[in-house]
């Protein structure tokens, strides 16, 4: 027997095979088909959970998880997935409490729900006597379909933090991460509350806020900053090494890490300044 006479039995036998499978698979799908669309029309217990779920309103609840990407191994370190959380609820909080409230709202009306269907439904009865031949597969199908009808609100809200360290080109150092719920969440969010005007009155929840506003300056922001400043002092004009990203309105004073709000200082000006906002311009 030659090779070619070898590799086109081979190629035909695959063909019968292949051919074989994709048939059994059409075959399958159109029995499955045919008993899914009987459980739709004849089945009690899916017809009255229709009913129920339409009776039954759940709130959307929104997920805020954060994730955060430091090169800086020093601002990674000082950082915790807690600071970086009370850093998000200052700003998102009403947004979070809301989640929070229809996630507990979802919870209480769940049990209700389950009582309905409870009481309501119940599987293997038909509106037919003239039932499918094979009704353990009849009552299968009716189980799967019934269970995956049934609604699954959010009813507990948390939120995950994860911190990621990489270095300047982006590859993955390490990471950190932490998933916080609702009653802690809620009791941050009180004492994130407890402010004077603009003043937090809490030292913790202040202190983390500045360790993650601070936490921006990412080394690619720093070298970018130094470039524009053209790596020298704004104040002195020295191309000292030991230069630093100075705030112009410091943190503690309401500042925030943008560009327009960064300057280049070295160190002995950069003490000097301390919590002053100072702008002394491109040198």
């Amino acid at each position: 027997m030659t090779s070619e006479i070898k590799i086109l039995l081979f190629l035909t036998m695959l063909f019968l095979v292949v051919g074989g499978i994709i048939a059994l698979a059409v075959s399958i799908s159109i029995v499955n088909s045919k008993y899914r669309d009987f459980v739709t029309k004849h089945s009690d217990a899916f017809k009255q959970l229709r009913i129920i779920n339409d009776a039954y309103r759940f709130n959307a609840v929104t997920l805020y998880d954060y994730r955060h990407v430091y090169d800086n191994e020093t601002y990674y370190g000082n950082i915790s997935t807690k600071d970086y959380l009370i850093y998000q609820l200052a700003y998102a909080q009403k947004k979070v409490i809301k989640s929070i409230k229809n996630a507990q709202a979802n919870k209480e009306l769940l049990e209700q729900y389950k009582t309905d269907i409870d009481l309501k439904c119940k599987l293997g009865t038909f509106n037919t006597p003239e039932l499918l031949r094979n009704q353990k597969k009849l009552l299968r199908t009716e189980a799967k379909m019934f269970k995956k009808a049934i609604k699954q609100p959010v009813t507990a809200f948390s939120i995950y933090v994860y911190l990621e360290l990489t270095k300047i080109n982006g590859a993955h150092r390490t990471g950190k991460s932490g998933r916080y719920y609702s009653p802690e969440i809620l009791e941050l969010i009180k004492r994130i509350n407890n402010k004077s005007g603009d003043f937090y009155n809490d030292r913790e929840i202040w202190d983390a806020i500045c360790r993650v506003e601070r936490g921006k300056v990412t080394n690619r922001m720093r070298f970018a900053i130094y470039d524009r400043d053209g790596w020298r002092c704004r104040k002195c004009g020295t191309r000292a090494k030991n230069l630093e990203i100075d705030h112009i309105v410091p943190i503690a004073k309401g500042g925030k890490t943008t560009l327009d709000n960064l300057q280049t200082l070295c160190h002995r000006c950069n003490k000097i300044k301390g919590d002053k906002t100072e702008y002394y311009g491109r040198r």
